[in-house]
């Protein structure tokens, strides 16, 4: 059944951009110009996702946000705030949210937020889960492809700091993190980061690269590949993934999953 998605934000450029592109991929969207025709549409559909803006005429995120939260029905519908106001961002975060996207609104970044958004609470609501850390969304696809083919609901992000708040909510049973720095939180500060909260005790750090020593044009190369993994080992994972098959991948990591 395909999911409806409601934007609500006074700017068309906005609204347009996003209604193409969410349609394009099979979602059924809502739209609203401000905050009062957000609230009276949640009130009378069923909305899985709402994507809203902060600053709007006539009652504005924050009171849409604030309404929702009153009520049990719509307490619990997942919610991605734009802004570029690291203020806005902040307060929201206070209140409790946790998924964002700046302004101005790239098409594809939507896109990996609303499947990582829905693809978070579907992990709420099974048992097998895992979550992949990637600065490059497409190298874990292989990774991803292996897992749902057996039955197991994948989460990725290249977003440290997201990928370590859905950690701390979903305590998954298995993470995969690409050994690679990712931006200024490089993957060790990121392991280290898990094995501090008990709640994660239990969750299986498995570390992997897009890169193998046969793709290395220089020793120097083959020598930081073999130092970050043995880096990342060092700080807590669990485990490494080296080059695999989907066989003897399924084998390295069926145990942590059951």
């Amino acid at each position: 059944m395909n999911k409806r998605i409601l934007i609500a934000d006074d700017e068309p450029t906005v609204v347009a951009l996003a209604r193409q592109k969410l349609e394009e991929h099979g979602f059924f969207v809502e739209t609203a110009r401000n905050g009062k025709e957000a609230w009276d549409i949640i009130k009378s559909v069923k909305i899985d996702l709402l994507i809203l803006d902060v600053i709007m005429p006539v009652m504005d995120g924050v009171d849409v946000y604030k309404e929702m939260k009153k009520e049990p029905k719509t307490a619990n519908i997942p919610i991605i705030i734009i802004t570029d106001n690291r203020i806005f961002r902040e307060s929201f975060q206070t209140l409790g949210v946790e998924h964002f996207l700046p302004k101005p609104m790239d098409g594809e970044k939507l896109l990996h937020k609303v499947d990582y958004v829905f693809t978070c609470a579907d992990l709420e609501r099974k048992n097998k889960q895992a979550l992949i850390l990637t600065p490059n969304l497409e190298g874990g696809a292989e990774i991803a492809k292996i897992l749902q083919d057996k039955g197991v609901i994948v989460g990725k992000t290249s977003d440290p700091i997201e990928f370590l708040s859905n950690s701390l909510i979903l305590a998954p049973k298995v993470v995969f993190i690409d050994i690679l720095t990712m931006g200024e939180v490089p993957a060790t500060d990121v392991i280290a980061a898990m094995k501090a909260f008990g709640r994660l005790k239990d969750t299986r750090i498995l570390v992997f690269t897009q890169f193998s020593p046969d793709n290395m044009d220089s020793m120097e190369g083959i020598e930081q590949l073999r130092q970050a993994k043995n880096d990342c080992m060092e700080a807590g994972a669990h485990q490494y993934i080296g080059r695999f098959t989907p066989a003897t991948f399924w084998d390295m990591v069926k145990d942590a999953l059951y």
